[in-house]
């Protein structure tokens, strides 16, 4: 038996025996012989008790579901009323602290592993299940986004991804169909669930809009385009940038979709355009791309043949300001949104917070699962779930962080001098970007000539 298992089993029985001692149950001489040299072996010394002896977690615990995670059990009856984890000091108090801190700017916040087990659960109940349904995702093109969409693509597999700026949707109902064809088929029927989320990110220091990126030093931020767009509607006000639907800027076509989209939405909700901020802009992003997505759905969608889910919210990035550090735990919450299904043309709107949060065992193996088998951290249990770190490793090799201190240094390679080469633009005037629709001037015709002197 490796020390790791050693000490599980050992945490688990002083659990047991925490629990016995503070109902006036003292466990047995040979029991505590037993246990003795593995005590000794792991606290050091001897001649304590076996609880006492047992090194505690900062916030007074025994036994620490931040630590250790694997009991809720409390060190003495009369603690079982105190607030949990009350102790900045504890890891286990913090991420609860840090959801608290999401939870003021999103109120349905969970962490990213707890809301994509309760979709699975609540999915399972209605006839979908990853071997017969394809995922669509709509995300933000940011790197950072991958994370939710590895914990999607560990239920269902492979998504088909209409993403973009800020989640923005330009595929339209050709996009959209192309996905739904490629759709399982079981019993006769297609199943689609459709995941939806803008982000996000309030760091572990609470800013908001605040991110760090592996090896850069530099503070980052998240969303880009919605802070962009925050900053133009601001200045510029809605009614400059309510646009016919349509007409965009063929220089900027998905950031210019996303500013007219949210001008309009906010116009309609009578929002002052003097009093936004990031935290405004992305719910109005969230209310905007998922009344976009269903407008498409009900265009693409036969209810005949296909049975379909919609999932939608924000993604928030809870990162360690340094992602160097590894004593600060990063972690991914989902502000839940619209949740229903549409079986048999019924739709149910689901509240996936009923759905019974997994224990810290389970959820931790949910979660190592969904990142290649990597070992998830720390854990803690809030009143509304459970909290569950991503890995720090794994987040380096998901954005493309080196995980070392691999660099490249001295000279360059030889092999430079051999992979270079020489290109011939075939079309050098060709129309780029649309430019030739706006241009004034005449084209101008292309002088490419092949190896046999004659023009293309």
């Amino acid at each position: 038996m490796s020390r790791n298992q050693a000490a599980k089993r050992l945490f688990s029985s002083l659990a047991r025996q925490a629990e016995a001692g503070a109902s006036g149950v003292k466990s047995s001489g040979q029991g505590m012989l037993a246990t003795r040299s593995t005590i000794v072996n792991l606290t050091g010394g001897a001649g304590a008790s076996t609880v006492n002896r047992c090194t505690r977690c900062h916030c007074g615990r025994a036994i620490c579901l931040g630590h250790h995670n694997y009991s809720t059990s409390t060190r003495v009856a009369q603690q079982a009323a105190q607030p949990a984890y009350a102790d900045a000091d504890c890891v286990s108090s913090d991420l609860a602290a840090r959801h608290q801190t999401v939870l003021s700017h999103f109120p349905t916040s969970l962490s990213a592993d707890d809301y994509m087990s309760r979709v699975e659960v609540a999915l399972a109940g209605y006839g979908f299940t990853g071997d017969n349904t394809i995922a669509m995702s709509n995300l933000c093109r940011d790197e950072s986004c991958m994370i939710l969409e590895d914990k999607i693509e560990s239920v269902f597999g492979s998504c088909f991804s209409t993403h973009g700026l800020g989640g923005v949707l330009t595929c339209g109902v050709i996009g959209i169909s192309a996905g739904l064809s490629h759709s399982p088929v079981q019993g006769g029927k297609e199943r689609y669930v459709f995941f939806s989320f803008p982000h996000i990110a309030i760091d572990s220091d609470g800013n908001v809009g605040g991110i760090a990126r592996p090896n850069r030093a530099a503070a980052s931020s998240a969303c880009g385009a919605l802070i962009a767009c925050t900053s133009h509607l601001k200045a510029e006000g809605l009614d400059a940038n309510l646009k016919v639907p349509g007409v965009h800027d063929p220089m900027e076509p998905e950031y210019s979709i996303l500013k007219q989209r949210l001008a309009r939405r906010l116009k309609y909700e009578g929002a002052d355009h003097t009093k936004l901020d990031l935290v405004s802009v992305t719910k109005a992003a969230e209310r905007t791309i998922t009344s976009d997505l269903e407008y498409l759905i009900e265009k693409a969608v036969d209810t005949n043949k296909a049975d379909y889910a919609v999932f939608t919210g924000v993604q928030i990035h809870n990162w360690a300001t340094d992602l160097m550090d590894e004593s600060v735990p990063s972690i991914e919450f989902v502000s839940v949104g619209k949740s229903y299904v549409v079986v048999n043309g019924e739709k149910t709107f689901l509240d996936v917070h009923q759905v019974p949060a997994l224990s810290p065992r389970q959820l931790k193996m949910l979660g190592s699962a969904s990142i290649g088998g990597q070992e998830t951290l720390a854990t803690a249990a809030t009143a509304g779930g459970m909290i569950q770190e991503i890995p720090r490793e794994y987040l380096l090799k998901r954005l493309g962080g080196v995980v070392g201190k691999n660099m490249v240094s001295g000279e360059a390679g030889s092999w430079k001098k051999y992979v270079k080469t020489t290109w011939a633009e075939a079309h050098p005037n060709a129309p780029k970007l649309d430019d030739k629709l706006f241009a004034s001037e005449a084209p101008v015709q292309d002088t490419f000539s092949t190896t046999f002197g004659k023009k293309l």
